[in-house]
């Protein structure tokens, strides 16, 4: 089992390392030109972006520090809350199509 100081200390400097990506980024999109909708180099091919690489070990270490009974609690967690979502998305889907169907045609019958 490993050590709750140590892989709190991991964490820590992954939380570090994170912070200081992000305040990388914010500082490169403020320095960016009016026509910020350009496309940045591409980094050299076998070369991950460090921003997606701290982000993803941070996921990881978390990850690792839950027990895996509460992994998958948390994964049902996450299904029942992605079908949730998905029900409201075609209630609401529903709707609008029934609101865009044009009207119906009624005719009058005389009665007598």
């Amino acid at each position: 089992m490993t050590d709750p100081d140590d892989a709190l200390a991991r964490l820590r400097e992954q939380v570090r390392a994170a912070h200081e990506t992000a305040q990388r980024v914010a500082e490169q999109a403020a320095a960016t030109p009016p026509a910020g909708f350009a496309v940045p180099d591409e980094p050299p091919p076998g070369r991950e972006n460090p921003e997606v690489q701290a982000l993803v070990a941070l996921i990881e270490l978390v990850r690792s520090l839950v027990p895996a009974d509460l992994q998958a609690q948390l994964a049902d967690l996450v299904r029942e809350l992605l079908l949730l979502v998905r029900t409201l998305i075609d209630l609401v889907v529903g709707r609008l199509e029934r609101r865009s169907a044009p009207p119906a045609e009624v005719e009058d019958i005389p009665i007598g």
